[in-house]
């Protein structure tokens, strides 16, 4: 994680390197990230980079889980404005605002994504596989309280399920991102309007 020296940064130089690292590591992966590169675009020296992290390593943690929190605060919802006849109405405003909201930074998306499970296997038991966890948490209470409702199926177990969401989700997210800059705002909408059917239709207690 980034140095004490970092935080004392103003707000919009922190968000100035975070950003560039951010569209470089989406761009070219981790392995293929410069960190050269990323330190040009941010206006910042290599010898004061290493005042604030430690290597490419800690920077990209420390990006990703920025990215991923901003995300993950984004996509709360509110479990009173579920119904039985509003559900899946429900899932896809959250993915139209989630797909819109970042629809002129789509490093925000694609970092937070591409970091996921893989990112909080590499920095185990670090802030980002606790914030995986807690993604994990949400969405099994979201897919629970879908159960109590009568909406989704009862006939899988619990770890299953929640490992079906997350492969589908992952699947049309990765999609999603590689065609990002071909996509109008209209089709981020029908996106989402996409991938909640298709959940819908894995998910619908007739299928048991």
């Amino acid at each position: 994680m980034p140095r004490p020296r970092f935080s004392k940064l103003p707000a919009e130089k922190r968000e100035r390197i975070l950003e560039a690292a951010a569209k470089e590591f989406v761009a070219r992966g981790y392995e293929g990230a410069s960190l050269n590169r990323i330190l040009d675009e941010a206006g910042i020296s290599k010898g004061a980079a290493y005042y604030y992290f430690d290597d490419k390593a800690d920077l990209y943690a420390t990006a990703t889980l920025h990215y991923s929190q901003e995300l993950l605060d984004d996509s709360l919802y509110d479990a009173a404005r579920f119904t039985a006849q509003n559900y899946w109405d429900e899932i896809a405003a959250l993915y139209r605002h989630q797909f819109t909201s970042y629809a002129e930074r789509p490093w925000v998306f694609g970092l937070a994504k591409a970091g996921g499970s893989s990112s909080a296997e590499r920095l185990a038991g670090g802030p980002l596989a606790d914030l995986w966890e807690q993604a994990q948490f949400l969405l099994v209470q979201l897919l629970g309280h879908g159960r109590d409702l009568g909406v989704i199926r009862n006939d899988l177990p619990e770890e299953l399920l929640l490992s079906l969401v997350i492969a589908v989700d992952d699947a049309h997210d990765r999609w999603l991102f590689a065609h990002w800059s071909e996509l109008s705002p209209a089709d981020l909408e029908g996106a989402a309007t996409r991938i909640a059917d298709t959940l819908r239709r894995l998910l619908r207690p007739e299928l048991t």
